[in-house]
């Protein structure tokens, strides 16, 4: 059936409804995959070269891919079955920017599928949408593929983590979706076999993907609360106890008697956990307001400017926020059974949230942490059909409503298509952050590196002018340090007072800009670089960054690191003791190798061979036997303590 026949259908026909809803699903996915196309030879960003960067030297053979997969980490932490994904594209189509992101654009559609999938089900259990079920699911998940917000998942290229995390939370709902019905129909064995069997399994995948994947039980609880009613079967009971009380009593546990387990991380952020949820909820507002009314120009990955909430009303939209989203869950609560989709999509939403916009020590706003939640959104916006009147179930009406899809289809398309034309660019990515969000810090120290690689130093010293009339003292901070640097590297002979004035607003907290700024400065001052700005300066920067953070816990990952600069610098000096004290203070079983290795060569310098092999025993417990390049620096330091 042809398009334009399936659109003057009489709608309430089974076929036509499932003819209408494929043709939507196929134009939609033609469309995505034509709107991302011109996007995928677009640059790296942020931490793509980080988390990617063992990926070349494994296609290039030097590399065993294990050590691509498995890491240093954790099992959990080193997110195994993305990394084998990220292998599996750089083995296909080599490990350059394009390979990655075709591999994210067909995520994005299978995500679609499954998201259609598990929506129908959703909505074939909403009495009054049921007969649309098909078309309202493939519009919703119409929707959210064309959506701009998603060109920040889709070209970023590490941030398939966040795509097969969704992926499998979605198939993990899925499979409990198909049991719930099939309990209600009366097949217990398969519905068990889903459960305790697809579920966990779907479930671990996705968590072994990105840790957030950990929602998909609480996605299910929206989805049982809203649509099934009445005693609860003894399989339903048990799912949820296993999967969601059984990990809640978990966590309260660990909060009450190991809370450093779980927030021990704030030792490295300026702000607390009660401020960080009072923050998230005006975050989670904005979130909202990009989603319901897209404004594609000013969506960015740029979005350090958020201030913190240091109060109900400072400032004063966070008491208004908090106060939005809990009329939006009342009002869902009391639509539970009038439009139980309303309610199942936005607990969805918030379920979908509670990981990373809840209580966990994380950076405040990200515009990917919505990939998975918008799903929900689009759930609850299509649900609100159900409050209207049966009239408007009219096949005239109906085919005015799919006409109404496809206009707004167009309209996020031509968003979508504007966000991807800048992300071809690194230096375009940028120019409209700093457009839009002209206060973010890493806005301004990317546009700064992008003018330092063309030699434009001039206009890098200007991004940092700007920072540095910030009302904030760690801005001021950074960008004092950084303005040497630049100084520096420009050529130029900065006054070594500028680093004292700069230091006027050192703060009690080291955080991971601290260390990219101290960074910087330990390549700026190398023997023979700049005149009046050396080694000793920038020293004396460095720890004096360090004694202001006296009261943070050196176990702060940001800190510990700053002691490593230290003790390069030191280690730069020839002044092999104090390098030693900064690299025993930075140093721990879980630290980066690179760290032994400078405390191992520090030992070794002062003569301490005891502490030397200590040292080197714990990095050779720690380095597997596929890792060559780990094995190649346990010769290096072998031999070094040899030859002493």
């Amino acid at each position: 059936m042809s398009l334009r026949k399936a659109l003057s259908a009489d709608l309430g026909g089974t076929a036509a409804r499932w003819d209408i809803a494929r043709w939507l699903l196929l134009c939609a996915a033609v469309a995505t995959v034509a709107l991302y196309w011109s996007g995928l030879n677009g640059p790296f960003l942020f931490d793509d070269a980080a988390n990617l960067a063992a990926l070349r030297p494994w296609y290039n053979g030097q590399l065993d891919w294990r050590q691509v997969v498995l890491g240093q980490d954790g099992l959990i932490d080193s997110r195994p079955v993305s990394m084998l994904s990220f292998l599996l594209s750089a083995g296909l189509g080599g490990p350059g920017p394009l390979s990655y992101k075709i591999g994210n654009v067909l995520l994005h559609l299978l995500c679609g599928l499954i998201a259609f999938r598990l929506l129908r089900r959703a909505l074939g259990e909403d009495a009054a949408l049921a007969p649309r079920a098909r078309f309202l699911a493939a519009a919703a998940v119409a929707l959210w593929l064309l959506h701009p917000i998603q060109v920040s998942t889709v070209l970023y290229a590490v941030q398939r983590m966040a795509q097969l995390s969704a992926l499998f939370a979605l198939g993990a709902t899925l499979a409990y979706f198909v049991a719930r019905q099939r309990l209600s129909g009366g097949h217990p064995r398969s519905a068990w076999l889903l459960l305790f069997l697809a579920f966990p399994l779907l479930l671990v995948a996705g968590v072994l993907s990105k840790q957030n994947a950990a929602v998909a039980p609480l996605l299910c609880l929206a989805l049982e609360l809203a649509y099934f009613h009445g005693q609860r079967p003894a399989a339903i009971r048990a799912f949820f106890g296993l999967f969601v009380a059984l990990p809640a009593a978990a966590v309260l546990a660990v909060l009450a008697f190991a809370p450093d387990t779980l927030l021990g991380g704030y030792a490295e952020w300026d702000f607390s956990p009660i401020q960080r949820l009072l923050t998230q909820a005006r975050v989670l507002c904005e979130y909202l307001g990009y989603l319901l009314v897209p404004r594609g120009e000013q969506m960015t990955l740029f979005r350090d400017d958020v201030a913190t909430s240091t109060g109900l009303f400072s400032p004063a939209t966070t008491a208004a926020a908090i106060v939005l989203l809990l009329a939006v869950s009342a009002v869902a609560i009391a639509l539970r059974k009038r439009a139980p989709s309303v309610f199942a999509g936005w607990f969805f939403f918030l379920a979908a949230h509670s990981v990373e916009s809840g209580l966990l020590p994380l950076e405040m706003y990200y515009e990917h942490r919505n990939y998975l939640p918008s799903i929900g959104l689009v759930l609850a916006v299509v649900g609100l059909c159900a409050l209207l009147p049966a009239r408007a179930a009219s096949p005239r009406r109906l085919r005015g409503a799919v006409l109404a899809v496809v206009a707004m289809c167009a309209l996020l398309a031509w968003s979508t298509q504007g966000r991807v034309a800048t992300w071809r660019s690194k230096p375009e990515i940028v120019a409209n952050a700093l457009a839009h969000h002209p206060d973010s810090l890493r806005a301004r120290q990317t546009q700064a590196f992008i003018d330092l690689s063309a030699n434009r130093y001039d206009q890098a010293t200007a991004q940092m002018r700007y920072l540095s009339r910030s009302p904030l003292p760690r801005r001021r901070l950074l960008s004092g340090i950084d303005l040497v640097s630049i100084a520096c590297l420009g050529g130029r002979d900065p006054d070594p007072a500028e680093l004292q004035r700069a230091l006027a607003d050192r703060q009690p907290q080291i955080t991971l800009d601290e260390v990219l700024v101290a960074d910087l400065l330990a390549q700026a001052s190398a023997p023979g670089r700049c005149p009046r700005i050396g080694n000793p300066q920038a020293i004396a920067t460095v720890t004096a960054l360090l004694d202001a953070a006296s009261a943070q816990p050196d176990r702060a990952t940001p800190k510990r690191q700053l002691r490593f600069v230290a003790a390069l610098l030191y280690a730069r000096a020839e002044r092999w003791p104090q390098a030693q004290a900064q690299a025993e203070r930075a140093w721990s079983p879980q630290a980066s190798a690179d760290i032994g290795d400078l405390l191992v060569q520090a030992c070794v310098k002062n003569g301490q061979m005891g502490c030397a092999r200590r040292v080197l025993s714990r990095l050779a417990e720690r380095t597997r036997s596929y890792d060559r390049a780990g094995q190649a620096r346990l010769a290096r330091l072998e031999t070094l303590i040899a030859n002493r």
